[in-house]
């Protein structure tokens, strides 16, 4: 329940509506959710040393000044109280604790008697320990394991609890299902297609989108192993995500987008191109109906109908049907027509090895386009020195026309220096400055960057930046930086046409005419023919099996699968001269196989499925498709609760083994993921503002994590006492007293510098 939507209209509903309302709710509603965590724990304490019959003296939620409290006999009390003895409470006929709310709500601590009121002699040097029989000291060790370890237990048990209502409420999650997947990514070398849903990832059972994420970024050998279900089959083989360094270390670099359904998230999706045009735009809500008059049910169906359009007429806008519900009544709808402007994604011709040389293969039979900025992140260099999406890069440092391998190497070469940059902004020539800065990372010097989002300049003027080595349009002798003007005597405005009409021409010789400077000139190229147009195969085909296989391994041991157009190239490869049977599916999701026999030429002239890596996609970006877990039954939501606990345990003790591994292993990028107080308090208000039964569900995962970090072997915390224990149950007396002083102060030293470090990590997070 959001207390703000319980007031009915009027007056004080207009004051809670406001903006600084509703946040200082969802800030009380954090301030009391960490109490309520930090409570539970500390209750496990307190009943278990009552059950005991172990001396209370306080029971604290919070650290620091004592802001209130309360004592049978005392009363309400604000501020600091003395610390009074056992005597002088019998004196006064009291009760024995002091219940009490302190500053700081991050922790908290019930102090039993004989934890910290030890005696030392100042002439002997003697210690005395507290000789009250209801001392926690005095207690049998089993009984003091039993108080030591309730805390925990209570912290799972509320998470039990917690789940069980989130259940009984409903929880929304993004589904399991794979949406569209990036054609440079490990994703599609690993053979994942839009539609399959991932039952599993590295042996753990998968219940939603996060549950992948996850997957990726705990895989210890960069390696994520997933079991998929495709077209309503298991597929019966894994299929295996091979990550980079780079890629470990975010996840969104997998290319794994989620299922979409077919109304519009964000006005991301307003182009610039529509804009210029005067042409109508989209907008957040809407629900696309019909691409180019072609009727579609979701964000997959969307992308298939843009790249057939945008195929057939080599042209990026595209016309969009949409039903938007009315402003005035939400009951009502109407039908409004605009556009959207395709982008071209280029697959690459490597799968493995850095980012920037594979980004490099991605061509168009040799030509690689110019660097297009995509996206610019808001106060970082880029920004600051003018970069715009749109810009198309003229000239980075002294580098005409640059590749992205050479914006890379010269950004990282220049870390806080100058570069000038010269960009294409609307066919105007504009000089820019930009200083690459290092991101602060709390365990490593990370590489210079800007801050901007990089893509082929596809739909800008043709200007080839360079000719990849070994390819057709290697034959051409084409300068660097090059326009083409025509193909075949048909005038290329953009590479959309140039695509379009090369496609076209596929086992045919064209004529290329292209400018370099003040000159031009005219080169011959033969366009290769391959299986897309001797089978007539759909832009939207994904390919299945060639002769019966699926998967190719490449000489650094990488195994390329299908859809992947690399991968089709080595199969048909191994079969020269020889027909062999070529299994597709002609648009995504498509449960019917199409089959035909195909011959590969004994020169291998058309064994390269070229015209598969011009892949077509859009901005456009639409609200994940949804499950949500929901029962009636309270002896179901129970079972949830308590299965959903143990995922969220096996997931944090499986976290803190993979960052120690790392550690051990001196890679640091896992350790980025890690939050501390400021990060967690972030999350918890960003859960709260999407309503009670998310905050509830933080709040229990929050709770299981509390519980594991204090039952960790470490003094100060839980375990580190339970440790102690143990060697004093095996011993048959206990460690001495300047030993275990000695490793707690060591420990508390350990976790203030911890606190210290995730503080600053969190902090750099919020400015970076």
């Amino acid at each position: 329940m959001h207390w703000g939507m319980t007031y009915g209209p009027g007056l004080l509903g207009a004051v809670v509506s406001s903006g600084w309302l509703s946040t200082t709710i969802v800030v009380i509603q954090v301030i009391i959710g960490f109490s309520l965590i930090i409570f539970v724990h500390e209750l496990g304490h307190f009943l278990a040393a009552k059950w005991v019959g172990i001396r209370v003296d306080r029971f604290a939620v919070g650290f620091g000044h004592r802001l209130f409290g309360w004592r049978k006999g005392e009363g309400f009390t604000l501020g600091n109280r003395p610390n009074y003895t056992p005597d002088e409470v019998r004196q006064r006929s009291w009760g024995e604790t002091d219940y009490c709310f302190k500053l700081l709500p991050i922790g908290g601590y019930v102090k039993m008697l004989g934890q910290d009121d030890i005696q030392v002699n100042e002439q002997t040097g003697d210690v005395k320990l507290s000789d009250d029989p209801r001392a926690f000291t005095n207690k049998p060790v089993g009984q003091r394991m039993f108080v030591v370890s309730a805390g925990v237990l209570a912290n799972l048990l509320f998470a039990i609890v917690a789940f069980m209502c989130v259940f009984m409420l409903g929880k929304k999650e993004i589904a399991p299902q794979i949406g569209l997947v990036d054609p440079v990514s490990p994703a599609a070398a690993a053979g994942l297609r839009p539609g399959d849903i991932i039952r599993e990832a590295n042996g753990s059972r998968v219940a939603s989108f996060r549950d992948i994420i996850v997957a990726q970024i705990l895989a210890t050998d960069r390696k994520v192993r997933f079991v998929v279900e495709r077209d309503g089959k298991r597929l019966p083989d894994e299929l295996v995500m091979q990550l980079s360094e780079a890629d470990a270390a975010d996840p969104l670099a997998s290319g794994l987008t989620a299922f979409g359904t077919n109304e519009l998230q964000s006005d991301d999706s307003v182009t610039e191109s529509a804009r210029a045009a005067g042409r109508p735009t989209a907008q957040p809500g809407d629900v696309v109906t019909h691409v180019a008059g072609q009727p579609v049910t979701g964000a997959v169906d969307i992308s298939t109908a843009i790249t057939q359009q945008v195929a057939r007429t080599g042209h990026p806008l595209v016309e969009l049907a949409l039903r938007r519900a009315d402003s005035q009544d939400a009951r009502t709808s109407t039908t409004q027509m605009c556009y959207t402007t395709a982008t071209m994604l280029i697959a690459a011709t490597r799968v493995s090895g850095a980012r920037d040389v594979v980004t490099d293969s991605q061509h168009i039979l040799g030509f690689l386009p110019r660097q297009k900025v995509s996206a610019v992140e808001s106060g970082k260099p880029a920004q600051g020195g003018g970069l715009k999406p749109g810009d198309v890069i003229a000239q980075w440092d002294t580098v005409l026309n640059p590749t992205y391998g050479e914006i890379v190497a010269s950004i990282r070469s220049h870390p806080k220096q100058e570069i000038s940059v010269v960009v294409d902004r609307g066919g105007q020539s504009v000089n820019l400055s930009i200083t690459p800065q290092r991101p602060f990372y709390l365990f490593r010097a990370p590489p210079p960057r800007i801050g901007v989002l990089f893509g082929a300049g596809t739909g800008e003027c043709p200007v080839v930046a360079d000719v990849a080595a070994g390819t057709r349009a290697a034959r051409l002798n084409l300068p660097r930086g090059a326009q083409l003007l025509s193909i075949d005597g048909t005038p290329v405005a953009n590479w959309f046409e140039v695509a379009h009409v090369l496609t076209a021409a596929a086992g045919q010789s064209v004529l290329i005419r292209y400018r370099a400077g003040t000159l031009e000139g005219e080169a011959a190229l033969d366009v290769p023919p391959s299986l897309v147009n001797e089978l007539n195969l759909p832009p939207t085909t994904m390919m299945v099996s060639i002769a019966g296989e699926n998967r190719a391994r490449l000489d650094d041991g990488t195994t390329v699968r299908l859809p992947n157009p690399l991968a089709a190239k080595l199969l048909l490869e191994r079969h020269a001269g020889r027909s062999v049977r070529v299994v597709w599916q002609p648009v995504p999701g498509d449960p019917q196989l199409r089959e035909a026999d195909f011959t590969v030429r004994a020169d291998l002239s058309n064994a390269d499925p070229w015209q598969l890596r011009i892949v077509y996609a859009h901005e456009l970006r639409f609200a994940p498709k949804e499950t949500i877990t929901r029962t009636d039954n309270p002896l179901a939501a129970a079972h949830l609760g308590l299965r959903h606990t143990g995922l969220v345990l096996g997931e944090v003790y499986q976290t803190i083994k993979t960052i120690s591994r790392n550690l051990a292993a001196q890679r640091t990028d896992t350790v980025q993921h890690v939050s501390g107080p400021v990060g967690i308090v972030i999350a918890t208000v960003d859960r709260a503002k999407r309503g009670f039964p998310e905050l509830l569900f933080f709040l229990a995962f929050l709770s299981v994590n509390l519980a594991v970090i204090n039952f960790l072997p470490f003094p100060v915390v839980d375990g580190g006492l339970m440790v102690f224990l143990l060697i004093e149950k095996i011993k048959g007396k206990p460690l001495s007293l300047k030993t275990q002083m000695v490793a707690t102060l060591v420990g508390l030293a350990t976790i203030v510098l911890v606190f210290l470090l995730v503080t600053i990590q969190d902090i750099s997070k919020i400015f970076s």
